[in-house]
């Protein structure tokens, strides 16, 4: 178990871990893609409350203070399903917010064990267009940081 503001090998992915609710999400950056990454295990037990917390005020500030231009999230482990009304925020609250801060890429890691997962989270990406981020499915965390890598390559964003 990594400590937040301690550097930890996810999936073979190195990051630092900036936030945890123990059995619902941990929130990390992932810094040579400037990426904050969500990992999600219990979807169905996460709050709006949970929700705002981990993503809008500790993820999204970090994301924005060091020049985030994406988001993954990590659902290979989760199982179920989040409520209608975290769903609804995410659409109503959470995409306006990344567009505003200036996040180019949504990126979903599907859950290998659960359906629920993974139409709770084609739910509310199907809902990304109006904001102008690009959605993208990934089929690991690996793959996604890669993916993110070649964006890069090709705009570096500003000072770069």
């Amino acid at each position: 178990m990594c400590l937040p503001s301690l550097s930890c090998a996810s999936h073979g992915v190195l990051m630092d871990l900036i936030y945890e609710i123990p059995d619902k999400i941990k929130v990390a950056w992932e810094s040579s893609v400037r990426a904050v990454v969500d990992q999600w295990s219990g979807l169905a037990m996460v709050t709006v409350s949970d929700f705002r917390t981990a993503i809008l005020e500790i993820g999204l500030p970090h994301a924005i203070a060091h020049g985030g231009r994406a988001y993954i999230v990590d659902n290979s482990a989760a199982m179920g399903g989040f409520s209608l009304a975290v769903q609804d925020f995410i659409a109503d609250e959470v995409f306006p917010a990344f567009a505003k801060a200036g996040i180019k890429y949504f990126i979903i890691v599907p859950s290998a064990e659960s359906p629920l997962a993974n139409m709770s989270a084609l739910k509310y990406e199907a809902r990304l267009g109006p904001f102008g981020i690009e959605g993208v499915a990934a089929p690991s965390l690996v793959a996604a940081v890669a993916w993110l890598q070649e964006q890069a390559s090709r705009d570096p964003g500003p000072g770069k």
